[in-house]
């Protein structure tokens, strides 16, 4: 009897993590302790918490990021926040706990995810959170991103930091997805 149960627990374990059918290939979507809450996606794909933003480059941003959906290319949400002390878990976890992305494998078109955050009261202001279903957006593409965004973030041009990422997001992800990058 004392054989029995181990192997079954481990049998289990084995039929959960290989034959089970989960949403999510992982299911921590909890907010990082000490970090603000996680803001639900309501009216737009740009969440901002702090006021930063114009009206303008919100629905601007917006329609760019659900043409993006639309598309087929990715789910892309940037979110400006104050208070967040683990940026990179934070990202991570919120792009899981809005399930971003179609769901499914990433080899079959799935977690097409990407979270931009923005921290104004934070030295560094902008993390990045990429989902396993675009292996081809890397370091390599998001780094230019960003260092043209943060030279707008670090003087306090948010409208214009938001903007550039958006529109070289868009630019290089669809060039991606067309092979001509």
């Amino acid at each position: 009897m004392k054989r029995i149960v181990p192997c079954l627990l481990c049998a289990l374990a084995l039929m959960a993590a290989c034959g089970g059918k989960s949403e999510r290939y992982d299911r921590n979507v909890s907010v990082p302790k000490g970090d603000p809450a996680f803001p639900p996606l309501t009216t737009s794909w740009v969440i901002d918490r702090t006021g930063a933003l114009s009206d303008s480059t919100i629905a601007i941003g917006d329609a760019l990021c659900r043409q993006l959906k639309t598309d087929d290319v990715a789910e892309v949400v940037v979110v400006l926040i104050n208070g967040v002390k683990q940026p990179e878990d934070w990202a991570t976890h919120y792009g899981r706990w809005l399930g971003l992305g179609k769901k499914g494998l990433s080899t079959e078109g799935g977690n097409k995810g990407l979270v931009w955050l923005i921290r104004p009261d934070a030295p560094e202001k902008l993390t990045v959170s990429v989902g396993r279903g675009l292996p081809g957006f890397t370091t390599v593409d998001y780094g230019p991103i960003m260092d043209d965004a943060i030279e707008y973030l670090n003087f306090g041009n948010y409208d214009r930091g938001v903007m550039t990422l958006i529109i070289r997001t868009d630019q290089v992800l669809r060039a991606i997805q067309s092979g001509k990058k």
